[in-house]
């Protein structure tokens, strides 16, 4: 599976976890010198960046701009899955969401409000993108990957709850108001 992950540096070691692929990261990239073509002709787009409530950016560490939607209007991203970490992508009137549909993503995944995925350790949003990509690369239609992700992600979640790790439960319970978004 061809994949391309971006994410704030900070993020680096979960991201490359849950992607399975080494990421670029911001810093030191930026939107200024960020190369769009990078995106194309990718199976899966994994992004990791902060975002803001009706942004029409992603940040990466030190409030660096990472990427615009203006900069996804100047790519065809064919089809690609997209798995977003990033906080507020699903909230109501997302210029990101808008922008990553318009350049033709098949399916972006991602989720309300803030989101935790984790810096070194793998939490909610960032272990249901792990799943997600395994089941994906297993060929698994992404609707269906993406149930079964959080179905896995469930159950970690009561394991977690039994044994006292409120603060990976809660981050876990997140993770499950992910959506899929697609064109019709």
């Amino acid at each position: 599976m061809n994949t391309f992950a971006y994410c704030c540096e900070s993020f680096r070691v979960s991201t490359e976890r849950a992607a399975g692929v080494r990421p670029l990261t911001s810093p030191p990239a930026s939107a200024g010198d960020f190369d769009t073509g990078l995106l194309e002709g990718r199976d899966l787009l994994y992004f990791d960046l902060h975002g803001q409530p009706g942004a029409s950016w992603w940040i990466g560490d030190r409030g660096l701009i990472a990427l615009t939607a203006g900069q996804f209007g100047e790519v065809n991203l064919g089809h690609a899955v997209v798995f977003a970490v990033s906080c507020y992508l699903a909230d109501q009137d997302s210029p990101m969401l808008t922008a990553l549909l318009d350049a033709g993503a098949r399916y972006v995944i991602g989720g309300p409000g803030e989101n935790w995925g984790g810096g070194k350790t793998l939490m909610g949003a960032a272990l249901l993108g792990l799943q997600f990509r395994r089941l994906l690369e297993r060929d698994y239609d992404p609707l269906i990957a993406l149930a079964v992700a959080k179905r896995w992600l469930q159950l970690g979640i009561v394991a977690n709850q039994v044994m006292g790790k409120g603060r990976k439960a809660a981050a876990g319970k997140d993770a499950l108001r992910f959506k899929a978004f697609y064109r019709k």
